[in-house]
């Protein structure tokens, strides 16, 4: 059986960064493939490059700041926040990266410079046999491009590139540019699987309650006006809480369940999509603009646009954009066909 290895941010305390490293592995593992991830787990984020742009100290404040954070996280029991079970998957037996006959980077934004910069060699598979074959599925830039620095430094692992897939229409485009043809646009590795597939593995019950709304974010705020249109009674999970402890599964049900969500997570964004939720879309308007690419895409192909705010609506417009009826049976037809789109393309490019 050939061994897969593959490289994410699986290590990532983010639900859909733990949920796209467990759908892509499971799909793997579905067309008979011994699959895991690769063991590297960054210790602190590295010194990021537009830091230096600002004043020294404000880059220094920064730094220590991420530095810190991701050490109390990483120290934190993987209990807080997910099931063991899931856990055991990810970490699989396959370690040695000259093992591995086939190299998978993505999904995720394993390709975004202001993430891995000093890191290309993990996420451009600068690693492992000269004869693996090297894939990328579904990776995310997180930009509209890469600095020239920045590409001058990938380019050599890219051209060693079996097969190159990414997640945002906008990066076949760029990829284009810098002379790679034959890039494919396919699904997020969550997209690769159904609503039944979720509620089975991760035993989601739902509720015949009245539920009430879930707000989940990264990093943006609830503007005012949406905060108007809120009942007295809702949930609301901020990832970067450090007293954050809610599992994987919990964080789904919270989804499968709301009455709608509010959101700045594009990973939320698709289950809300597969569990058929009404949502809101909280754009990034901060120096991540480039991460709403990965909106444009997902909700362009499901003519879901609509459903991000541009931060002018008031509180009536807002709620006219929520309540817009949404015809989830021609949703679910397109991501199906997307999804065997997108399964197609991964299954030819692990055996072709």
């Amino acid at each position: 059986m050939k061994k897969i290895l593959i490289s994410s941010f699986h290590y990532e305390i983010n639900y859909g960064a733990l949920l796209q490293a467990f759908a892509l592995q499971k799909s793997c593992r579905l067309f008979g493939y011994n699959t895991s991830h690769n063991d590297f787990i960054p210790k602190f984020y590295s010194f990021y490059p537009y830091y230096l742009k600002k004043n020294i100290l404000i880059c220094i404040y920064h730094w220590i700041k991420r530095c810190y954070f991701i050490y109390i996280k990483k120290n934190a029991p993987w209990k807080n926040i997910i099931n063991s079970s899931f856990n055991e998957l990810l970490r699989s037996p396959l370690k040695l990266s000259t093992k591995a006959d086939i190299l998978i980077t993505g999904s995720d934004q394993v390709w975004n410079h202001n993430f891995i910069w000093g890191r290309e060699k993990i996420y451009f598979l600068g690693f492992g046999k000269a004869s693996a074959k090297r894939i990328s599925y579904a990776a995310s830039l997180g930009v509209s491009s890469w600095p020239k620095s920045f590409e001058k430094k990938v380019l050599p692992y890219l051209n060693k590139f079996n097969a190159i897939s990414v997640r945002e229409e906008s990066s076949v485009t760029y990829l284009n540019t810098l002379g790679f043809k034959n890039v494919t646009c396919v699904c997020d590795p969550t997209i690769l699987h159904n609503s039944f597939f979720y509620r089975k593995n991760f035993k989601l019950n739902s509720k015949t309650d009245i539920s009430s709304p879930f707000i989940y974010r990264i990093r943006t705020q609830v503007p005012r006006e949406v905060s108007y249109i809120l009942p007295s009674k809702f949930t609301e999970i901020v990832l970067r809480d450090p007293n954050n402890k809610t599992l994987v599964t919990e964080w789904l049900s919270y989804i499968d369940n709301a009455s709608f969500v509010v959101t700045d997570s594009f990973h939320c964004a698709v289950f809300c999509i597969l569990f058929h939720k009404p949502f809101l879309v909280l754009p990034n308007q901060s120096t991540g603009k480039g991460m709403n690419e990965r909106f444009s895409t997902l909700l362009g192909k499901t003519n879901l646009e609509y459903r991000v705010l541009s931060g002018e609506e008031n509180s009536e417009e807002i709620l006219k954009k929520l309540n817009t009826p949404v015809d989830w049976n021609k949703i679910d037809s397109i991501l199906e066909e997307w999804r065997n789109f997108s399964a197609n393309w991964l299954k030819n490019a692990l055996e072709n």
